[in-house]
């Protein structure tokens, strides 16, 4: 008569036939995972993530036939990070790559090694993000690596040992609910979590049973109605994917590129391959991030805004285009939205900081490649107005100069018509570009966190447009020509004569403040100008603009620093100015920080003053 079935080692087979029955059962549960999803985002996404990431996994096992446990574990983890979606999905992949790594060059493993490379699985994972919290997946798999580890050391059995992993997996899960405030009063389990349960569920039951469900991926269900907690409005637009193929990727630097873009980081992998997640307003800076540490492959944009339902109104939402000029960190720390110039290369229609970022831009600008601008249409405008309107109590939008553009024409009736819904939207014209529209929208992001609301801020926004100053410096006058600003003839005979310009960008208008001759003489004009005005400012706040001319702006950042700035800010220019301006062109802005500080205590505010 036979006993109950032992498991003494792990091969490859078995390995294999484990994963994929865990896999299986997680992509059959896809739409109870997309029910409770509340965090860190309530988008519903994801069972769908899981499924796709345990679907990769699947379809790459089912054409590998190695008895190697390690080769079999590597194919799973390769899988997974070219197969991972979402913030759960790029977790699972870090899981993975661990037990690659604790798993590598064995061709079969007993109790003991085999809960190391667990204990390793878990630790990749959690170090995959760069914000790791308890009551998360992350607690689970530790939850199941610890009672690994521990059973290990009296079980020599698989079948028990992975049994008391799962109980113990069970009872970190249902503790996700009391760590987490999202998911007590959503009344719900982590998603991630559970997802790895059902996981551990899938292999217990094939340990049992030798069965392995035959699933199709159900139709997800909606979230239902009362689940959503508040804080499930997504703080960024979009979840960007990609992965990234190299030599010797360093984690920590990717990471820290990232984190400058957005939040929800999660990247995993190993030196070689690494998957990246973010959630970010700057889809193309990702890309370029992401590009900067070797081949980019598998890029996927999502618009949570679409999935995500809108969360009870708080707080007064920022809104600017993409001709305000400033770092891309500042604009992800401050939760700035975007409405995206339209930007024209050859045949191509792109929009800006989405896809397509300045480098980008000047780099096709120098192969001569014919390039344009054009507002935003009105239902760009519509789609952020309409979504921040509905997750705030208010939107402040800052758009540039309505003499220079249409743009801001364009956003204000948009603001009208939604304004009839019963949406609370200021909209505020900058009467300036790039780095003065920066300042303008940083007048804000002060007057906001300082406790003002919607009408005080856009009252302070209004008054730092009247007061900013901007110049730019224009080496080549062509550019300006080609796009129909100066008469053709007179670009031409400023160019054979190598003469520059220096203008003034303040109240809707470009003004000639003086020609200069050669680049020397034009960026010390350009100083010159500045310092001269900052001699009536008590602290001066100062951004810098460059067309692909970096050396340029830090002359200028220091030479601004050096005068008595209180900060600098420095940002590639954007197309909108690129176009008329040219490669070389530089650009300096000021507003008086201490002006503003002073206005917001008069309408009632306490700045921040660090």
């Amino acid at each position: 008569m036979n006993g109950p079935v032992k498991i003494r080692y792990l091969d490859g087979y078995r390995l294999r036939r484990a994963i994929v029955a865990g896999a299986k059962r997680v992509i059959a549960c896809a739409a109870e995972l997309d029910r409770i999803n509340v965090f860190p985002v309530a988008d519903a996404d994801t069972g769908k993530n899981l499924a796709a990431t345990m679907g990769a996994i699947v379809r790459r096992l089912q054409e590998t036939n190695s008895s190697h446990v390690g080769e079999v574990a590597s194919s799973a983890a390769e899988a997974a990070l070219y197969g991972a979606r979402g913030n759960s999905g790029v977790i699972m992949a870090g899981f993975f790559q661990g037990l690659a790594e604790g798993l590598a060059g064995k061709w079969r493993v007993d109790a003991r090694p085999f809960a190391r490379a667990v204990r390793r699985a878990a630790e990749r994972a959690w170090e995959a993000l760069t914000d790791p919290k308890e009551g998360t997946v992350l607690s689970v798999l530790a939850a199941f690596a610890q009672s690994l580890q521990e059973g290990a050391r009296r079980l020599e059995d698989f079948v028990p040992l992975v049994s008391e992993g799962l109980r113990a997996a069970q009872e970190a899960l249902r503790r996700t609910q009391e760590t987490l405030p999202v998911l007590r009063r959503a009344g719900v389990v982590d998603a991630g979590a559970l997802g790895f349960v059902r996981f551990l569920e899938g292999v217990v039951r094939l340990i049992h049973t030798g069965e392995v469900a035959e699933i199709e991926l159900p139709r997800a269900a909606p979230v239902p109605e009362g689940a959503v907690p508040e804080e499930a409005a997504p703080a960024f637009r979009y979840c960007v994917e990609c992965a990234v193929e190299g030599e010797g990727i360093d984690h920590a630097a990717v990471k820290e590129a990232l984190l400058e873009l957005g939040d929800s980081v999660v990247v995993a992998g190993s030196r070689h391959v690494l998957r990246l997640h973010v959630h970010t307003n700057l889809p193309a800076y990702v890309f370029e991030a992401a590009r900067a540490h070797g081949r980019v492959t598998a890029e996927k944009v999502d618009d949570m805004w679409r999935t995500a339902p809108p969360g009870p109104g708080e707080g007064i939402a920022l809104v600017t285009d993409t001709a305000c000029d400033l770092p891309p960190y500042l604009l992800a720390r401050h939760r700035v939205a975007l409405v995206p110039v339209r930007v024209h290369l050859g045949e191509e229609d792109l929009r800006d900081r989405l896809e397509l970022t300045p480098g980008e831009f000047y780099a096709k600008l120098g192969e001569g490649v014919p390039v344009g601008t054009s507002q935003p249409p009105p239902g760009d405008f519509r789609d952020v107005f309409a979504y921040l309107g509905r997750t705030h109590v208010g939107v402040l939008g800052i758009f540039l100069a309505g003499g220079l553009s249409g743009t801001f024409g364009v956003g204000l009736q948009v603001a009208r018509a939604l304004r009839t819904e019963g949406l609370r939207i200021e909209v505020v014209d900058s009467g300036t570009i790039s780095v003065g529209l920066g300042l303008v929208v940083l007048a804000a992001v002060a007057a906001l966190g300082a406790g003002l609301g919607l009408e005080a801020a856009a009252t302070i926004a209004r008054e730092a447009a009247d007061r900013v100053r901007a110049w730019a410096a224009l080496p080549d006058l062509m550019p300006l020509a080609r796009s129909g600003r100066i008469p053709w003839a007179a670009g031409w005979l400023t160019h054979r004569a190598r003469l520059g310009m220096a203008v003034d960008i303040t109240r809707g208008e470009i003004r000639p403040v003086a020609p200069v001759m050669g680049r020397a003489h034009l960026l010390r004009k350009l100083l010159s100008l500045a310092r001269e005005a900052m001699r009536s400012m008590g602290a001066p706040m100062a951004g810098v603009a460059h067309a692909a001319a970096p050396s340029v702006a830090e002359r200028l950042a220091a030479g601004l620093a050096a005068a008595g700035a209180a900060e600098v800010h420095v940002a590639p220019a954007s197309p909108a100015l690129g176009v008329h301006a040219g490669i070389g062109a530089a650009g300096v802005a000021l507003l008086d920080r201490s002006w503003l500080e002073a206005r917001i205590r008069e309408l009632g505010g306490t700045p921040d003053v660090k």
